[in-house]
């Protein structure tokens, strides 16, 4: 209730926090600019070094607002986003009876699931361990709280698949795999591993996949589902990927203060 209570002055809290993290992580903000450079070289060092404090910084944002969001109920919700493309996921209930959401490392998909929840969409996600097992624990429990299922296993693709049976959206993050399978793929400006599991989803349970963006723009988050990704006979689990990877790179180079590329993203 207290970060409710701050109204948009809680994000002076997450710049601080922000600001620390990237002051005490040398490492991960010389990789952070480095890969910056990588998707704009334009970029000479100092614009590097600032678009990686604004990734460190809009993380931290990102953060605060995962525990400012269980204070607003779904009633309130529409008060702080702006939706666009959700004809795209009703028509996916209504053609093939669920659908597959794909993110990045973008924005806050917490956020995302939220703003879903309230424009009426019901979201399942495969949660990894978030540190220890009790705050992994209260993590899911906090993410359940706004109807967002969380499957939290190393093996839920049985629970995926009978999700989106049953007209829900498997909501998976599919840069930076921690696990399954991958494919190599062209992701902003350069070779990046991508997890293949919304694409093979989507072809066992024959529906589409949507890429699925939600950022911070003046004051209020914007859900993005962006038009379907729909397989087609033939094609092969790494085509759809690198399709997924194409839709979800346009809105990073659009706002890439919101990206967070701390570790190392890039392949040879």
């Amino acid at each position: 209730m207290g970060l409710r209570a701050l109204g948009s002055g809680r994000y002076v809290l997450g710049d601080v926090v922000g600001a620390c993290i990237y002051a005490g992580s040398p490492a991960s903000r010389r990789r952070c600019a480095a890969n910056h450079r990588v998707l704009d070289p334009s970029l000479d060092d100092r614009a590097a070094r600032r678009r990686a404090l604004a990734s460190f910084r809009n993380y931290a944002r990102t953060s605060v607002d995962f525990v400012w969001q269980y204070a607003v109920p779904a009633s309130g919700m529409h008060r702080h986003f702006r939706a666009y493309g959700l004809e795209h996921a009703h028509a996916a209930v209504e053609d093939y009876g669920g659908g597959v959401f794909a993110l990045a490392h973008f924005g806050s998909w917490d956020v995302a699931a939220s703003c879903g929840f309230a424009s009426g969409l019901r979201v399942t996600a495969v949660m990894a361990p978030v540190g220890p097992d009790l705050v992994t624990r209260i993590t899911a429990w906090a993410r359940r709280r706004q109807d967002l299922e969380v499957l939290v296993s190393s093996n839920a693709a049985r629970g995926l698949i009978r999700a989106v049976r049953r007209g829900r959206f498997a909501a998976i993050l599919s840069d930076i795999p921690d696990r399954g399978d991958t494919e190599i793929v062209d992701f902003c400006g350069g070779r990046v591993e991508f997890s293949t599991a919304a694409a093979w989803l989507a072809r066992v349970a024959r529906v589409p996949v949507m890429p699925v963006d939600c950022w911070r723009h003046k004051g209020k988050y914007r859900l993005v589902v962006h038009p379907p990704v729909v397989i087609q006979p033939g094609e092969s689990d790494a085509e759809v990927t690198q399709r997924i990877a194409s839709g979800l790179e346009a809105a990073i180079r659009r706002n890439p203060e919101w990206w967070y590329p701390f570790g190392e993203i890039y392949r040879p």
